[in-house]
């Protein structure tokens, strides 16, 4: 039955790049129409904030019944026929990741140099992956059940989580209690939508799309969507202790504008230092997140991270083509360059346990980062993040130190007009204790690299040059 429903699957997935053709439905709702907050809102305290930035390095994970299905993540639902949503609809009753381990998560986000992560907490499909009482309320047509002894479908009441399925354990309490014993960042990504509950058919894509539900038209659907989301946040906040960031997806009608705004109060005072992302509220949200396309330069404003999947999808997908370890650094340092953060996107498999594709790179990049990772964490940007197109820029945040990362090996000599030198500056390389011999020849800053440092690099994938005194 299992490999049935993957064969049948992978046929009906649709590619990112269709994804990404679609995204014009839910543009208005993604870009909101909260261009500003009312006098009252407060944004998270600049400590928080502070914090969040420091940190550089997270990873996104996606992980839910879409795992089974050889999906990128639930995207598949709403370009699919009704006989794989049906499919789709009994997998909860076989999702048993009996291999899930959230030390080892924990151990795996260490050992890659991972400072936070963010955790899938419902998709679009409304599966959430906490204990949750809020869908017992709502007004869900229930998911088809298991097939019985005559060969039909039973429809059953459930609230459609984590806890109803065979492994009945609360996924993320135990990621959170595993995260906070190894000082990790916790955010929460939490979706505006869901496809299969009525109460949101004002959405194109979920199941029971009714074009004509306004507020004024069914005022008791209308407000069921809001009141489930209000609880379902309300539980996110005040069951897991502090949480450091909640990333809201797509976002609500333009009918619905005000109750957003509400949300995002609510979410403030139930946490005043969480950082929110910024989808569907607007103007109320402390970051923004582009994906899949890494900005050409320096963003001003509000913090920002780069979202990008470490394969082809952001969930686990069978026989995916993962990205190499380089790939990861160079976008790292690129993004780190330009003021921003980076989370790289890995899904574990049904079984719990992260591919060892993923395995590999993660730790490759956190051997890349236990040389280098003074040039990454905690940094902030330099006056140009770039010189040429293989050298970028760093500095500390007292502005003492600069780092210039060259993601090729220069050879001999490493070559920069853009640092300006005192007399007793002293350049090294990240890895090695050798003070570098460097001279002017004009505008050039030339750094001698010795034979040692030839035959035996300190890393591999790029290399930094730590720069002392320099002149603004």
């Amino acid at each position: 039955m299992y490999k049935i429903v993957i064969t049948l699957s992978l046929q009906l997935c649709i590619s990112a790049a269709a994804f990404g053709q679609q995204a014009f439905i839910y543009g208005d709702m993604q870009r909101s129409t909260l261009t500003k907050t009312d006098p009252a809102y407060r944004h998270a305290p600049p400590d928080a904030v502070e914090r969040w930035k420091d940190w550089k390095f997270g990873i996104r994970i996606h992980w839910g019944i879409y795992s089974m299905m050889g999906s990128d993540a639930s995207w598949a639902l709403p370009f699919s026929s009704p006989e794989f949503r049906q499919i789709y609809g009994t997998r909860y009753q076989f999702f048993d990741p009996t291999e899930f381990n959230a030390a080892a998560w924990m151990q795996l986000m260490s050992e890659a140099g991972i400072k936070y992560f963010t955790f899938t907490t419902k998709h679009h499909d409304g599966f959430s992956m906490w204990e949750t009482k809020t869908v017992r309320e709502s007004l869900r047509l229930t998911p088809k059940g298991i097939r019985s002894g005559k060969g039909v479908y039973e429809a059953r009441v459930i609230p459609y989580s984590i806890m109803d399925t065979p492994f009945h354990r609360d996924v993320l309490a135990e990621l959170v209690a595993a995260a906070r014993q190894r000082g990790l960042g916790i955010s929460l990504y939490y979706s505006h939508i869901d496809w299969q509950d009525p109460a949101f058919a004002w959405d194109p894509h979920n199941f029971h799309y009714d074009a004509k539900l306004t507020k004024q038209s069914d005022p008791v659907r209308w407000g069921a969507f809001i009141q489930q989301e209000r609880r379902q946040v309300q539980e996110l906040l005040t069951q897991y202790g502090r949480i450091d960031a909640l990333e809201f997806d797509i976002g609500w009608p333009k009918e619905a504008a005000a109750d957003m705004a509400a949300l995002a109060h609510m979410s403030r005072d139930l946490q005043p230092w969480v950082l929110l992302r910024n989808r569907g509220i607007g103007a109320y949200g402390d970051m923004y997140t582009p994906e899949r396309e890494i900005p050409p330069g320096f963003q001003p404003g509000s913090p920002w991270q780069e979202i990008y999947p470490g394969g082809e999808a952001f969930s686990y997908l069978p026989n995916d083509i993962y990205k190499p370890a380089d790939w990861i650094v160079h976008t790292l340092v690129d993004i780190v360059a330009k003021g921003g953060n980076f989370e790289v996107g890995y899904g574990p498999m049904p079984s719990g346990r992260f591919p060892e594709e993923a395995v590999t790179r993660l730790r490759a990049v956190g051997k890349w980062l236990s040389v280098n990772g003074e040039a990454i964490y905690a940094t902030r940007p330099y006056s140009k993040f770039q010189e040429g197109d293989d050298v970028r820029f760093t500095r500390s945040k007292d502005g003492h130190t600069v780092y210039a990362i060259s993601l090729k090996w220069p050879g001999a000599t490493f070559r920069t007009k853009l640092v300006k030198l005192g007399h007793g500056a002293d350049i090294t390389l990240l890895g090695s204790r050798a003070k570098l011999a460097w001279r002017r020849e004009g505008e050039t800053v030339v750094v001698e690299i010795p034979r040692s440092l030839q035959e035996k690099r300190p890393c591999d994938y790029a290399w930094v040059f730590r720069i002392r005194n320099i002149e603004e």
